[in-house]
């Protein structure tokens, strides 16, 4: 997704849900401070997606999905990755999961993709200390490691990121656009408005 696509949607749904776009800034800017070495670049991203299949797994997957999933690079979204039962290789997560659970999935081999924003600077002090290394994201300006790759769901992000890594077959799993009330509904509507306009569902 190029950037200015990107921050069309951004400023609408900063608009939408009444979010501040500086509350963000400040959120990369913590992680930033606080992962410094441990910040991967984001080659090693291309170097395990690149020319490849990869499954973008929801969650709202079942076990027939499950089964369905073959050779690919598995790429879990939130907490999707506790109904895969699956490792994956590769985990999309704004960091609602426990901390045991992120550094057990690194300790497995998993890159973690950690993704900063207004709302969760409280578990960025608590999460990025203790991991190892990891992909930073915002989606405010990137900088410095801390990358926008377009998206605002765990899930849509997880999508679009295996497109902008080079992905040559990308099969979504588990995605339901409908089954959440509230807060969440809406933010789901947006990661469907996204992922159509990427051309990904």
């Amino acid at each position: 997704m190029k950037l200015e696509d990107w921050f069309n949607f951004y400023s609408q749904i900063l608009s939408d849900f009444g979010f501040s776009a500086e509350k963000d800034e400040e959120a990369a800017r913590l992680m930033h401070s606080l992962g410094r070495e441990k910040l991967l670049d984001s080659s090693v991203l291309r170097e395990k997606i690149e020319g490849k299949s990869v499954a973008v797994i929801g969650y709202a997957i079942n076990e027939e999905e499950i089964e369905n999933i073959g050779e690919e690079v598995i790429v879990t979204a939130g907490k999707a990755v506790f109904r895969c039962k699956l490792t994956p290789d590769i985990h999309v997560t704004d960091m609602e999961e426990s901390v045991d659970t992120l550094v057990e999935l690194e300790k497995q081999g998993c890159i973690l993709i950690l993704h900063a924003h207004g709302d969760n600077m409280d578990r960025i002090r608590d999460v990025v200390p203790k991991v190892g290394r990891f992909i930073g994201t915002t989606q405010s300006k990137p900088f410095n490691r801390i990358y926008n790759f377009g998206g605002f769901t765990d899930g849509d992000r997880a999508a679009i990121l295996a497109k902008e890594m080079g992905a040559s077959r990308i099969t979504l799993y588990g995605f339901d656009f409908d089954d959440a009330e509230g807060l969440k509904r809406k933010k789901l509507r947006w990661a469907r408005r996204i992922l159509e306009f990427e051309g990904l569902i």
